[in-house]
């Protein structure tokens, strides 16, 4: 029997978050299940948010928008 697996597309709202952002993206990215990825929509946070979200750019399961 042939086992297909479904793309997840998790969205993930975010406003000034830099305290949680991290463990959010971590806790996202470290799932057993593999056909995975995660979108952040930020609100135009001015706080580390973006620059944290910048360190994830070379990950290809994230995307980001601000």
């Amino acid at each position: 029997m042939c086992q297909t697996w479904l793309f997840v597309t998790i969205v993930v709202a975010s406003y000034n978050q830099e305290n949680y952002i991290e463990d959010t993206i971590a806790s996202v990215l470290n799932q057993a299940y593999a056909p995975i990825e995660l979108i952040v929509i930020d609100g135009g946070s001015n706080d580390r948010t973006i620059e944290i979200l910048r360190g994830y750019d070379k990950e290809p399961r994230l995307r980001w928008y601000s």
